[in-house]
């Protein structure tokens, strides 16, 4: 079978892009094995390296900020040149109509995240924290895999780790920082490196400030920094504490049992900070505004007297949500054909 991931990611500026539909694809595409896979993908930014740092080498790239119409026509294109048998969607801002005219010429899923799973899709996938787990329907009649246990994590949140916590507070943003959260970190974290032993990782696509530099040359027993790593599941776990963004990172410490605050690099994932708080299993700091320093300081003045309450047993997202969301586009993929061939 012949796949196609669309999506798209990168490091622009002023885009809720980053860097998450990215990250998500290569962990579902990963799933099918003895597929071909093709990627077909608008990259603002770094997108390429972290592809190709993946093992994804049959990419396909498109201009960015086509409009809906000849995005359309170049992705039908390249299905028809390679003989698609179904594409995956995974990008921001996607027009029902694209995929309503996709889904004409092929099975089609498509990837969404908050409240929404209202498309025209074959199989609409939502691993939100904020829906009920569930298999159901929408007024499109598409097949939804809904919840966070649909969530597509890497296959290695599978299986759970014994390893000594190393760190107090691992920090991350995901693949880049979209807003320079880590830079205005470095007024904050010399008062409290004597005491905490913290990590960063910066991410494939952020640049390293250079203050951050003088802090880390200033206390290299109490702070580690990494640009990226192999396996984020054995950094997290390592870990007592996260702070992250709100994106797909949230879910990846909380299926470690991990607990993290969150500070919002983009809108929509205020929606997403305030569900995990709600839970107990995260703590939302807010957006990278005036307040967010005196928030931080309240966070890591809490993290070193142990005082904050968690409820991690609450949740519970096994890391298998690839695995199931494979099974179900195949089963529903030959349910198509056999349909089609009666």
């Amino acid at each position: 079978m012949k796949i196609l991931f669309r999506t798209s990611g990168g490091s622009v500026a002023n885009k809720e892009l980053g860097t998450g539909h990215i990250f998500r694809t290569i962990n579902l595409s990963k799933q099918f094995k003895g597929h071909k896979k093709i990627f077909l993908v608008e990259d603002y930014g770094g997108v390429k390296k972290i592809l190709h740092d993946n093992n994804i080498l049959n990419i396909k790239f498109l201009k960015p900020n086509l409009s809906i119409k000849e995005d359309y026509e170049k992705t039908l294109k390249i299905m028809k040149e390679e003989k698609i048998d179904l594409i995956i969607i995974d990008k921001i801002y996607t027009s029902k109509i694209y995929i309503k005219k996709l889904k004409k010429e092929t099975f089609t899923i498509y990837i969404t995240d908050l409240f929404d799973y209202e498309f025209p899709a074959n199989i609409v996938v939502n691993g939100f924290i904020g829906l009920k787990n569930n298999i159901t329907s929408n007024k499109y009649n598409s097949k939804c895999l809904i919840g966070p246990s649909f969530q597509i994590l890497s296959n290695k949140y599978e299986k759970k780790l014994k390893i000594k916590k190393n760190n107090d507070l691992l920090i991350t943003f995901g693949g880049y920082d979209a807003n320079n959260i880590i830079e205005n970190l470095c007024s904050i974290l010399p008062n409290f490196l004597e005491k905490l032993k913290i990590k960063i990782i910066l991410g494939p696509i952020t640049k390293k400030p250079n203050c951050l530099t003088k802090i880390e040359n200033n206390f290299k027993n109490k702070l580690k920094i990494i640009r990226y790593t192999n396996d984020l599941r054995k950094e997290i776990f390592q870990s007592r504490v996260g702070l992250c963004s709100g994106g797909v990172t949230t879910y990846e410490f909380a299926s470690l049992k991990v607990p993290f605050g969150i500070i919002c690099q983009y809108k929509h994932q205020r929606i997403t900070a305030l569900e995990w708080e709600k839970i107990g299993c995260g703590i939302n700091l807010g957006e990278n505004d005036k307040e967010l320093r005196g928030k931080i300081e309240i966070f890591l003045k809490n993290i070193l007297e142990h005082k904050m309450d968690f409820k991690m047993n609450k949740i519970l997202i096994k890391g298998n949500g690839a695995k199931k969301v494979k099974n179900e586009i195949l089963k529903s993929f030959k349910e198509e054909k056999n349909k089609k061939n009666r």
